[in-house]
C-alpha cells in the first residue's frame, strides 16, 4: 500500500478554491450520469468488474451509488484546473450474506475504483466528442446538455484506449497500465518540494477534492513523490 504523510501546508486563492467547489459538484454529476446509462443498458453479469459502482454493502435504492463520496484528482494546468480522474474509496466484506463475522477472522477487499474511473473517463471523452461531431444531426436532445459540453471541455482531459489519437495530433500523454490499457493526454503538475523534518520530498502538486453527488467536502492536497506515493497537506485559504 503506498504509504500517506500528513504534512505541511498548501496556499490556495478563495477564486481557486470557489471554482473547485463547483466545478467538482459538475463533474461528479456528469460521472453519476455516465454511470446511470451504463447501469441501464448493460446486463447485470458486466457488472461483476465494475465492483465500486455497486457494492455489495450498498444499494442505489438506498443512495449507495449517488450518496458515497469520491475523491477527485486535480491538477492546475497552464490552460486552468484539470480533473485526471477520480476515486471512490470502499472496503468490501468477503463473508457471504447472513453468515456471521468473526472478529478475529474478517476478510477484506480494499477497491479505490481506479480502474472504473479511467474507463469513464474513456466514455465520457467519446461522448464528448461523438456529441461534437454530430450535434446538427442529433436532433435537440444530446445526452449532454451545453452546460455539461462545457464542463467537459474545460475540465475533462481527452481520454481513449488507443494512443493513436495523440499520435495523429502530437500530443503528449501518458500511458495507465490496468487490464485495459488506457491513454490520457499528459497534463504538466506543478513541481513541488515539501520540507518535512530533515527530509525534503521532491514530486509534482496535486488537489484532491472530496465531493458526494450535491455537496463539496473540502480539499485534499498532496506531493505526488516520485516513487509514486503521497504525502498529504493541510489547505489553506487565502
Amino acid at each position: 500500500m503506498r504509504k500517506r504523510i500528513l504534512s505541511q501546508e498548501i496556499r490556495y486563492g478563495k477564486e481557486d478554491v470557489n471554482e473547485l467547489e463547483s466545478a467538482s459538484i459538475k463533474v461528479r454529476n456528469i460521472y453519476d450520469r455516465a454511470i446511470e446509462m451504463l447501469m441501464r443498458n448493460l446486463p447485470e453479469s458486466m457488472w461483476k468488474c465494475w465492483a465500486y459502482l455497486r457494492p455489495a454493502q450498498e444499494s442505489l435504492s438506498a443512495g449507495g451509488e449517488n450518496s458515497s463520496p469520491v475523491f477527485q484528482k486535480w491538477i492546475q494546468s497552464p490552460s486552468g484546473w484539470k480533473c485526471i480522474g477520480s476515486e471512490r474509496h470502499y472496503v468490501e466484506s468477503l463473508t457471504p450474506d447472513g453468515e456471521k463475522e468473526e472478529h478475529d477472522k474478517r476478510e477484506y477487499i480494499f477497491h479505490n475504483g481506479r480502474f472504473q474511473s479511467m474507463l469513464l473517463q474513456v466514455l465520457i471523452w467519446s461522448q464528448f466528442e461523438e456529441i461534437s461531431l454530430f450535434h446538427p444531426f442529433l436532433g435537440d436532445t444530446p445526452f449532454y446538455d451545453e452546460e455539461e459540453m462545457n464542463v467537459i471541455s474545460t475540465y475533462f482531459v481527452p481520454t481513449y484506449v488507443s494512443p493513436l489519437p495523440f499520435q495523429q495530433s502530437g500530443k503528449p500523454y501518458k500511458k495507465h497500465d490496468m487490464r485495459i490499457p488506457v491513454f490520457q493526454e499528459f497534463i504538466s503538475a506543478p513541481p513541488l518540494l515539501v520540507h518535512l523534518d530533515d527530509e525534503v520530498l521532491e514530486g509534482t502538486w496535486m488537489t484532491g477534492v472530496y465531493v458526494d453527488r450535491s455537496h463539496f467536502l473540502g480539499l485534499g492536497p498532496y506531493l505526488k513523490n516520485t516513487d509514486g506515493s503521497r504525502t498529504f497537506m493541510q489547505a489553506l485559504i487565502n
